[in-house]
């Protein structure tokens, strides 16, 4: 007993450390348990398994306290502490919202579940009504445990029920939030009704497009049953952040000496992405070009332009049409802007100490990301969009780095540049580039003159061409009334949850399509603005109307409005379990097997040209290995996961450099991302592809050798 108590006195030798290891120990031993080892039935050998995973985490977590963590904790100023702590409360939380929560499964009450199958006779040929499996949330139901009533049999592990006959199954038990049951799909109409605690919902077993008919029913559980979970989930991936930020904000990575290298050499990290992007567009030539772009290359055709789509993108199309009359001649320049700005801010890093070797790495990541491949050989005007956030972005870096002084000879006309761009290119752009260029001067007040002209010259710029320049070329700017489908999504929301409307609302929205008819979709608000009876010029056309039912609406029930953004803005925050599908993840008109086209038929003569046609359907089943699907993306293709990459990086950096200002260069993606989350009416990763692109870049961050930001006085685009 002498040995254990010197040993728990040496591993746990103060009373804070002891208290702040164990708790944290059980909550990584619970989460992992609730997470990933619980089941509807007790296992002594999981519950052992989180028992040891408890007492290893304990004696880890007091292991760093004592040698490593407290030490480097408390070698940061007070300000600094207080927003490590809160970074880490913020990334903690963030992250809870992209797991699913699950209940602690014995205290769970019992659900009851009745599936009635009505079989009639089989066509000839096929197959009965076969039951796949029932899964609890909680592990899947054998089949021995469920009471039936019918004739039915055990095939292949399945239960096959025979024809003629109304089958009954009974089953009571705990489960998770989201149970689930499957069917082999039918050829022919087969209801089934499925009905959880009494609630009976019908669905339709015929469905030839996929082999297997999963149904999901989402559960109402108490937040109380889940509180288990979240509090250990709190504790243990808190302490991973914090862990991590102190570790890395600490850590001085050494700067290897090595000869210098010609003004030019940093041109070679373009290699990768201009050879992995043409190999790309070479497979899908000219270029891959959806309805947007046919109908941006045709108003250049026939000379009208409209705002909505960026008449000044359609202008520049329309500029390089006339040097080359060629998709691909737009691609091939778009490839070699996109590795240009790439290469130039990893020069920036390069010149800052990081290894050659990690910035080589980050260029073959660019080459590599299947996103990257086809967005830099798709012809949309959110691409350059991108590129310019990007290239402030890194132009706010070199500011940062520089401690201002970047901004001397023609910085600040870059600066102005890049926020033309990135207000010129998109509507949403215009309200970033004003909040960068007006709180720069905020932080840099040494440098305002110069920051002001930036902001001045770039608002020039924008009336200039939004006024004269637009008036000259006839540009129609009518269509700017789309914005009325953030309106209409908003007011469709309330619809759907029947907040009280007055008869003079009720004949308005009727005078659009039966307010009956409105088929509301949190995702898309394309279910109601495309339906062939919805008068949708008429309504693009009400912008008082519409903006003043929209507020009136809000004002008499404001959840119904955050209930519909948190949903429809879902993939702006969240990267895991995701309700809303992901449109235009790509802009191939067709990715059918053998059915593949990258080019919607037009009427300018444009046509899929593959150079190598053999290589066209294993690139995209290649795509597809790598979790590139229509509608769907894996977690590391998803945008909201590289704005929080984007966060955690700046933040170490404003722990090593102990300088705040760090986190302005988060700027351009996140206030993008704070404008998108409150009008998104659609899901399209388009609109967010400069998270890929700054997320992938910001990870040489990480490298950054020096513990005081260098100055750098030669600016350069």
């Amino acid at each position: 007993m002498e040995f254990v108590r010197e040993l728990f006195a040496k591993i746990f030798p103060k009373t804070k450390t002891t208290f702040l290891s164990l708790v944290i120990g059980v909550c990584t031993g619970s989460v992992v348990y609730l997470g990933t080892l619980q089941r509807h039935f007790f296992s002594k050998t999981y519950f052992l398994y989180a028992l040891l995973i408890s007492i290893f985490t304990a004696v880890l977590i007091s292991w760093l306290q004592q040698h490593i963590l407290r030490a480097r904790f408390l070698s940061f100023s007070r300000g600094l502490r207080i927003l490590l702590l809160a970074a880490t409360l913020l990334l903690t939380l963030v992250t809870l919202a992209n797991v699913e929560i699950q209940p602690m499964y014995y205290l769970l009450p019992d659900t009851q579940l009745r599936i009635r199958i009505p079989i009639g006779d089989i066509p000839e040929g096929q197959e009965s009504v076969r039951l796949l499996w029932v899964e609890t949330g909680q592990g899947y139901v054998y089949y021995e445990n469920m009471n039936y009533v019918g004739q039915w049999e055990r095939v292949q592990k399945n239960v096959l029920f025979a024809p003629n006959q109304n089958v009954e199954i009974t089953w009571h038990g705990k489960v998770g939030p989201e149970p689930e049951i499957a069917f082999r799909m039918t050829l022919y109409d087969q209801p089934v009704y499925v009905a959880w605690n009494g609630q009976e919902v019908e669905y339709n077993l015929n469905n030839p497009k996929v082999p297997e008919i999963i149904i999901k029913t989402a559960l109402d559980i108490p937040i109380w049953y889940k509180l288990p979970f979240i509090l250990s989930f709190i504790f243990t991936v808190g302490f991973v952040f914090y862990a991590l930020l102190v570790l890395l904000g600490t850590w001085q990575p050494r700067m290897k000496a090595g000869r210098l290298h010609g003004r030019y050499t940093w041109l070679f990290y373009m290699l990768p992405m201009v050879l992995m992007w043409g190999f790309s567009l070479l497979v899908f030539w000219p270029a891959i070009m959806s309805s947007d772009s046919v109908t941006l290359w045709s108003q250049n055709l026939v000379g009208e332009y409209s705002d909505w789509q960026s008449a000044f993108y359609a202008l520049t199309l329309a500029v390089l049409m006339k040097v080359c009359y060629s998709p691909a001649f737009i691609a091939i320049l778009q490839i070699l802007l996109m590795a240009f700005l790439v290469a130039w801010g990893l020069k920036s890093l390069e010149r800052r100490g990081v290894s050659k070797f990690v910035l080589w790495l980050i260029s073959l990541a660019f080459a590599l990301l299947p996103i990257n491949n086809i967005y830099a050989i798709t012809l949309w005007r959110d691409i350059p969009y991108a590129l310019a956030i990007f290239w402030m972005t890194v132009i706010i870096l070199n500011i940062y780095f520089s401690q201002g002084t970047w901004l001397k000879g023609l910085g600040w006309f870059w600066l102005a540049l890049s926020g033309f761009l990135v207000a010129i290119l998109r509507q949403n752009g215009i309200p970033v580039a004003i909040a960068v260029l007006c709180l720069l001067p905020i932080f840099y007040r040494k440098y305002w003159k110069s920051l002001v002209l930036s902001l001045l010259l770039c608002a020039a710029l924008l009336l200039f061409m939004k006024g004269p320049v637009y008036d000259w070329l006839g540009v129609d700017r009518s269509k700017s009334g789309q914005s009325n489908l953030i309106l209409l999504h908003h007011i469709a929301a309330h619809l759907n949850a029947g907040t009280p409307l007055s008869t003079d609302e009720q004949e308005y929205l009727n005078g659009f399509l039966p307010v009956d008819e409105w088929d509301y979709y949190c995702c898309y608000v394309g279910t109601i603005s495309y339906d062939n009876d919805f008068e949708r010029e008429r309504f693009l056309d009400s912008s008082a109307e519409n903006r003043k039912l929209a507020l009136d609406l809000f004002l008499r029930d404001p959840q119904v409005d955050i209930q519909h953004m948190l949903c429809s803005s879902e993939q702006i925050w969240r990267y895991q379990n995701n309700v809303c599908y992901m449109k235009s993840a790509h802009g191939f008109n067709s990715w059918v097997p053998g059915e593949v086209s990258w080019v919607v038929p037009n009427d300018a003569n444009l046509e899929n040209d593959s150079k190598i046609p053999t290589l066209v359907q294993p690139y995209v089943d290649l795509l597809r290995v790598f979790g590139f699907r229509d509608d769907f993306l894996v977690v590391y293709l998803r945008p909201a996961l590289y704005l929080y990459l984007s966060i955690f990086f700046v933040l170490v950096i404003v722990l090593r450099f102990k300088d705040p200002r760090a986190l302005l260069v988060l700027m351009p993606v996140l206030v993008q991302d704070i404008i998108l989350f409150l009008v998104s009416y659609a899901p399209a990763i388009r609109y967010q592809y400069s998270n890929f692109l700054v997320g992938l870049f910001l990870l040489g961050l990480l490298f950054l050798p020096e513990k005081t930001p260098v100055k750098d006085d030669t600016p350069s685009p």
